[in-house]
């Protein structure tokens, strides 16, 4: 079981325009209710912040054998929650806290639809992306 790599470095592009990047904060029920059930992401929920979870990272902690579910995280709610609480576990307090990757909820999560709506920004641009999760990230950078 291991902790989270350490921070992502992000694509850089000559646009004069900064890259946004998805892998900054779990993803807003909102949006991924425009076009999905809540059953289909309900057991995704990042259990730090609430939305769903963005690089899922499940807790795997002995001290919670037996709950029944799983005990997914957001990898940067982790990463803040565990920069302040050095160690800690964020599903309840003890010591030690075992995480890992969750590749198969992010395969999940990134097959769910996701719509921006139409967004005004301060330059003006209206985006109306209709796409999978695992495809925003690419359509923000471009």
């Amino acid at each position: 079981m291991s902790g989270v790599e350490d921070e992502k470095t992000s694509k850089e592009t000559n646009t004069g325009v900064t890259p946004v990047s998805v892998e900054q904060s779990c993803f807003d029920k909102n949006w991924i209710l425009q076009l999905n059930q809540p059953e289909q992401f309900e057991h995704f929920i990042c259990l730090i912040c609430k939305r769903v979870a963005n690089d899922p990272i499940e807790i795997c902690c002995p001290q919670h054998k037996g709950i029944g579910e799983s005990l997914v995280v957001g990898e940067n709610c982790l990463k803040r929650f565990l920069k302040a609480n050095p160690n800690s576990c964020p599903v309840q307090s003890h010591d030690s806290v075992l995480y890992y990757q969750s590749d198969a909820i992010q395969r999940h999560i990134g097959a769910l639809k996701e719509s921006q709506g139409q967004k005004q920004t301060n330059e003006g641009i209206v985006c109306d992306f209709k796409g999978k999760i695992k495809e925003l990230n690419d359509h923000l950078n471009n």
